[in-house]
């Protein structure tokens, strides 16, 4: 039976599909988003928004990841209801910024699901390539 988990785990790593636990994505996200989003995802009003059942973490997994690469610049000017700009995180590494946003996607009452390594490194050559 351990085996088979084992076998299982490694096959999951190797797909890229690897669920977020809380512990890891849960730290980046109180590291990097916390401050601004609050810890429990309220947002800050008129500042920043709140992330609890957001139809933009619900929705599709490139909304999400262009929001989280781009910062403030994927959302088009005049269109915001916060003054509150969001930094880029591009420098975070594809495993980080799956385990954060796969927290926030499955976290603050949103069921969007999970993020894979493989969608971040395709969202990344997305959104750098300006498509």
């Amino acid at each position: 039976m351990r085996s088979s988990v084992s076998f299982l785990a490694a096959l999951l790593l190797l797909s890229g599909s690897v669920i977020a636990e809380d512990g890891e994505g849960r730290a980046l996200y109180d590291a990097h988003c916390g401050a601004c989003h609050q810890p429990n995802g309220s947002g800050v009003p008129f500042t920043q928004p709140a992330l609890i059942k957001s139809p933009k973490l619900n929705g599709d997994k490139d909304v999400t990841l262009e929001m989280i690469l781009l910062g403030s610049e994927a959302v088009p000017i005049g269109t915001s209801d916060y003054s509150g700009e969001m930094p880029r995180f591009d420098v975070l590494s594809n495993e980080e910024i799956a385990e954060v946003a796969s927290y926030v996607r499955t976290h603050f009452e949103n069921d969007g699901g999970a993020v894979s390594v493989d969608d971040v490194a395709r969202a990344r050559a997305k959104f750098a390539g300006g498509d």
